[in-house]
């Protein structure tokens, strides 16, 4: 593999990597650890090319890598009411409530336009995983926003 082919899968795995973890860990932690995953990636590229999962696996190391990081409680971002009228003032609190894997796959899939199968290949589980992970996220997050569900 060339460095160009290197350089091309990166690319691709880039966005959507940042956008798993800023989804799990919030918007500074998120990059910072999607960056030192991208920095690890580079370094390993040759371990990284061989793997079935690269996307998956640098997933893995940004998680790792947010061990490092602190995260303060209450840490995405609150919407200035002003600026976002749109925006319910408590989903990022009720965001925050959510687990780790429920809240990257309602935020990647209703936010991100992520379909489950792909939000399943970078996590590395099963389908009906993040089915499961999905549901339990909306059925939370209506309860913590104190919405009643259609259902």
């Amino acid at each position: 593999m060339t460095v160009s082919d290197i350089e091309q899968l990166l690319s691709r795995i880039e966005p959507r990597l940042r956008q798993a973890l800023v989804a799990a860990y919030g918007v500074e932690t998120g990059q910072d650890c999607s960056a030192d995953a991208m920095a690890w990636a580079w370094e390993h590229r040759e371990r990284l090319i061989a793997m079935g999962n690269p996307a998956g696996y640098l997933y893995r190391v940004g998680q790792s890598s947010a061990r490092v990081y602190h995260r303060p409680q209450g840490f995405l971002p609150r919407p200035d009411p002003g600026w976002m009228p749109d925006i319910e003032p408590g989903l990022a609190p009720a965001l925050e409530q959510l687990t780790v894997p429920q809240r990257v796959a309602v935020l990647a899939v209703h936010s991100f336009g992520w379909s489950q199968q792909e939000v399943a290949d970078l996590l590395g589980v099963s389908h009906s995983t993040i089915r499961t992970h999905l549901a339990r996220g909306l059925e939370k997050l209506l309860a913590n926003l104190e919405v009643a569900n259609a259902h």
